[in-house]
């Protein structure tokens, strides 16, 4: 184990995946750096130790990472005689599998009608606080959809048997 604390784990972490992370634990935290060290062909010590001037200020996380990437070639680097792949500072977006509960979840807020937490609820056997939490983590957070809200006042029962009124969400266009 190491003696850095959570805080400083969390901030190597960061400038590794080039966005704020915030692992629950130190153990989550080594181990996801440890990975980061695995591709860069270092040893989880080997990577920490040159994590001095990043923790104290010396380095911004870009620097640092330059000096890593230049001290250190990556274990699964093209061999000179393959072409290299174009190097980007944006991270790829994510590819979408389909059937996923996050792709029914587009799926169903993607209709011209929206759907609401119980429809979502429901459809995908989740309890009405984990559709609400998906939509503001997974879908607005990681993946920077918009959602929108819609509040469908009725006199009468709503389509949920319900009386007053329900809110419908959609992703916008």
């Amino acid at each position: 184990m190491t003696d850095l604390t959570k805080t400083q784990l969390n901030t190597i972490l960061s400038a590794l995946d080039q966005q704020p992370r915030n692992p629950n634990t130190k153990d989550a935290a080594l181990c996801a750096i440890g990975r980061h060290a695995e591709r860069l062909g270092l040893s989880l010590e080997d990577l920490l130790a040159t994590a001095a001037g990043l923790l104290d200020g010396r380095l911004s996380p870009e620097a640092w990472r330059a000096e890593i990437s230049e001290r250190h070639e990556p274990a699964d680097a093209p061999r000179d005689d393959a072409a290299p792949e174009p190097a980007s500072d944006e991270p790829r977006p994510r590819r979408q599998r389909e059937g996923t509960k996050q792709a029914q979840m587009i799926a169903m807020l993607k209709r011209p009608e929206g759907a609401t937490v119980k429809q979502l609820a429901e459809a995908l056997k989740w309890a009405r606080h984990t559709v609400r939490g998906s939509m503001a983590g997974a879908l607005k957070k990681k993946l920077g959809l918009t959602i929108t809200t819609e509040r469908v006042r009725c006199v009468g029962p709503n389509r949920e048997g319900a009386r007053g009124s329900y809110t419908v969400y959609r992703l916008a266009d």
